[in-house]
């Protein structure tokens, strides 16, 4: 069986990053340019947006700011890539386990990531996670996971993100469920569609585990 997951949100706790990063980021540049810590952190963060004035791409931050603050735009590099190379501590604790159990059933894993930076930024975030030696293949995309070329009715996917989910559903997939983590980016967001949901990747696999003990039967 092929299983298809989303990184951001559902393997990988991208706010927790989001907030190291940023915090990293105003530390060093609060030291070097002798300015008040806490009002560059919100500077960085109200700026660090999907908004049409913001910049969501944490290098592009970094670019933008270093003529204001006048720091070393690569040494703000290596702090950020410092974080990201090291990135383990970011998997949600039941990511491991539950790429371990699909693995030990015989299935193939593949990573599929929105990624609306520039493709070095995700690379560098998954590769840093630890979880290459766990899949079978790394895609990103820059639009919606349902208009990729997949064979769905062939995989199985695991997402977090409605729209996504949303544009996987109407290519009527082999199996689709969605990762809801409570208090995450998306989870105050209900869908509409039958999409079977789990605050977790542990309860998505007890569920697993309890169709394949019916399958034996």
């Amino acid at each position: 069986m092929n299983y298809i997951i989303d990184f951001d949100h559902t393997l990988y706790n991208t706010s927790e990053l989001t907030k190291d990063m940023l915090t990293s980021l105003a530390k060093y540049i609060s030291k070097v340019s002798q300015s008040n810590y806490d009002e560059i952190l919100n500077t960085l963060s109200s700026k660090f947006s999907r908004s049409n004035n913001g910049i969501y791409d944490i290098y592009d931050l970094i670019a933008y700011f270093s003529p204001k603050y006048k720091f070393d735009k690569n040494e703000a590099i290596q702090i950020i890539n410092n974080i990201l190379f090291n990135g383990e501590k970011y998997l949600f604790e039941d990511s491991i386990p539950f790429l371990q159990y699909l693995k030990k059933q015989g299935h193939k894993i593949y990573i599929l990531s929105y990624n609306e930076n520039k493709v070095y930024f995700q690379t560098v975030k998954i590769a840093g996670s630890g979880l290459l030696e766990y899949v079978d293949g790394v895609t990103t995309t820059v639009t919606l996971k349902g208009n990729m070329p997949l064979d769905f009715s062939n995989c199985i996917f695991i997402d977090d993100k409605p729209k996504d989910l949303i544009s996987i559903y109407r290519q009527k997939p082999l199996g689709i469920y969605r990762i809801r983590r409570i208090n995450d980016t998306y989870s105050k967001i209900d869908m509409d569609l039958k999409i079977p949901e789990f605050t977790n990747l542990t309860k998505l696999q007890k569920k697993l585990e309890s169709f394949k003990n019916i399958d034996e039967r």
